[in-house]
């Protein structure tokens, strides 16, 4: 597949707003450091050189696409089982007289603090 028309690949600066957070999340999720900028120069020369490198520009593209096989990000089935095994923690404190409190999921260890 030709991956020059896939889109425009994010970039993001994380700062104060969520948005900005999450798709600094979720880049890194996807292996991707290389779309976060640390300064609004690099933001900007971050997407310059996406706007007028072609080659980069697809190269980037491709990564994108087969990291999309791979990660966690794209990987509904995994998703929605942790967040039923949240629910299920959280239905089960609640039902143990537990006041709401923050659970924070660690996919790899299957535990929760």
């Amino acid at each position: 597949m030709d991956v020059l028309w896939a889109g425009t690949p994010m970039v993001t600066m994380p700062g104060e707003t969520l948005a900005s957070r999450v798709a600094a999340s979720q880049l890194t999720c996807l292996g991707c450091p290389e779309l976060i900028a640390k300064s609004r120069q690099e933001y900007e020369d971050i997407a310059v050189k996406l706007g007028t490198d072609l080659e980069y520009l697809k190269k980037i593209r491709g990564k994108v696409w087969k990291q999309r096989i791979s990660s966690p990000l794209f990987n509904t089935k995994q998703y929605t089982v942790e967040l039923e095994r949240l629910y299920l923690q959280m239905w089960e404190h609640c039902a143990a007289g537990g006041k709401p409190e923050h659970i924070v999921s660690s996919p790899e260890s299957g535990e929760s603090a």
